[in-house]
């Protein structure tokens, strides 16, 4: 039975999505309200736009954002994405980006990741399929040396083919289908210069998550909802992951526990890797 607090939440995705699979925040009128907001209200709004999404913005139930009204509590939030994406950066980031590289930042989402590499290097291209995300990130996390720029065809021809040192991406792969995932190291290894790093965050299949195929065989309407939007981690073997990286071209792969690198992080989500290869 769905709840209706959950219905209220699958109202309010509902009202985000744009065409195609999980592309959160890519209806039209999220892009207008942005566009129409007044200049001083331009960042308040891109709050609460992503606040609309599953994928951000997603505590209010921690005792530390008590009392705190809507829009504080918005804010606070902001804060603690900051603070957890330098950590980020300076775990799996900092010994890696050089103050003249180019990266992508594949599934950048609001651009909190992306404007933390841009303080660190030359240029920085934060990619996402969803333009609503990409329109609050250059709201919220704006830099001169950092371009959002939609993940698609189109978009991804903007940047020069073997122009790119580095390409990152956290919280993304695991929601991609396998043939999506192909199509996405198939972009990178187009993008990559010789010699260029793929640094990707990865989920291992173990007992707490699914494989692609047995989501989809899950005909429940849990199954079915979380799926379509985006409540999943499609989780692959080393040896599955090793496979398809190196059909895209890549050699050098290696695969590390996350917990190598950010303690906390791991514990929350078992099984969580950071798989890194060269072009």
């Amino acid at each position: 039975m769905v709840t209706t607090s959950r219905l209220v939440d699958v109202v309010k995705w509902t009202a985000t999505l744009g065409k195609g699979p999980q592309n959160f925040l890519g209806a039209r009128w999220v892009r207008s309200v942005l566009r129409r907001a007044s200049a001083d209200k331009k960042r308040l709004w891109a709050l609460r736009v992503l606040s609309l999404s599953p994928h951000y913005f997603l505590d209010p139930e921690n005792p530390k954002y008590a009392g705190m009204s809507n829009d504080e509590y918005l804010e606070a939030i902001f804060e603690s994405y900051v603070e957890s994406r330098k950590e980020i950066f300076d775990a799996l980031l900092a010994n890696h980006v050089r103050p003249d590289s180019t990266v992508i930042d594949y599934g950048c989402g609001p651009g909190f990741l992306s404007k933390l590499i841009a303080e660190n290097a030359a240029q920085v291209y934060g990619c996402d399929i969803s333009q609503g995300a990409l329109a609050c990130a250059g709201i919220l996390n704006s830099a001169p040396n950092l371009a959002f720029i939609r993940a698609t065809e189109t978009g991804m021809d903007s940047i020069g083919n073997t122009s790119v040192d580095i390409v990152f991406s956290y919280a993304v792969i695991q929601h991609l289908s396998d043939d999506t995932f192909k199509l996405v190291l198939e972009t990178c290894h187009q993008k990559l210069k010789g010699g260029g790093r793929l640094i990707l965050h990865v989920q291992l299949e173990n007992e707490f998550w699914r494989t692609e195929q047995e989501w989809r065989e899950d005909l429940s309407i849990q199954g079915r909802m979380k799926l379509k939007y985006g409540l999943h981690c499609f989780a692959h073997t080393s040896e599955a992951l090793r496979s398809i990286v190196t059909e895209a071209g890549f050699h050098d792969i290696q695969i590390e526990d996350l917990a190598n690198f950010i303690r906390n992080d791991s514990d929350k989500i078992p099984g969580q890797a950071i798989l890194t290869a060269s072009k």
